[in-house]
């Protein structure tokens, strides 16, 4: 990782600053990492687990964190720092019983909701020198010059010996930057044809479910400029 790619906000500990060294800035943000690659910039936010990830669930900080690295970029990242126990009833493992009203399903939910609903990518660090690991992973992956999966879509699938008109129209809004299945299909439901999502504005785009004003703007630039 080159020097000062990675920005850390004045609200991590020190502690966490110190694993980076004088590879790291430190800036106020909404969010608690900011990697500087070649392809974009990555939002990261560094969540402590099960304490601060639960919590920060309870107290709205994540919903805060999260519009502010949509903001950003598009493509961001909650890292889960740590490693979360479970009683034998299912329940979260916390000092003081705090955690017994989050279940393992529930946890898992959580994790579904930030990726299929909110458009976050998860990554998992269980000690320090892991996260210092993943952060510079993450550098290299992203600064690479070419990458298969940057550039091709998964092979078309169908549920009928010939694709359906919406299947079709799923398969082209896959190949949108930051189009995930998940949010091709909800494209589909909106605007029912290529066409159709080129006449919207950005403000029509940005009413999908998990599309900040940031993705849609780059979906409507996209369109017009490839």
């Amino acid at each position: 990782m080159g020097k000062y790619s990675i920005v850390i906000t004045t609200n991590e500990p020190r502690e966490i600053k110190n694993l980076f060294g004088e590879q790291a800035l430190e800036s106020p943000m909404g969010f608690d990492m900011l990697l500087y690659t070649s392809k974009t910039p990555l939002p990261i936010e560094r969540k402590k687990v099960p304490g601060d990830l639960l919590a920060s669930v309870t107290d709205g900080r994540l919903a805060r964190e999260i519009s502010a690295m949509r903001e950003v970029s598009p493509f961001f990242v909650v890292l889960l720092h740590g490693t979360i126990i479970y009683r034998k009833d299912d329940s979260v493992y916390m000092y003081g019983n705090k955690g017994r009203n989050w279940t393992k399903k529930g946890v898992r939910n959580l994790l579904r909701t930030l990726q299929f609903v909110e458009g976050a990518y998860i990554e998992y660090a269980s000690t320090d020198e892991e996260l210092v690991q993943v952060v510079n992973e993450l550098q290299e992956y992203f600064d690479r010059q070419y990458h298969l999966s940057f550039r091709l879509r998964p092979s078309f699938q169908t549920n009928w010996i010939m694709p359906t008109r919406q299947e079709k129209v799923i398969y082209f809004f896959q190949g949108l930057p930051g189009i995930s299945a998940i949010r091709a299909k909800s494209l589909s439901e909106k605007f029912p044809s290529p066409l159709n999502l080129y006449q919207a504005s950005v403000d029509d785009i940005t009413q999908i479910s998990g599309l900040g004003n940031v993705l849609a703007t780059r979906i409507y630039n996209f369109l017009r400029e490839g």
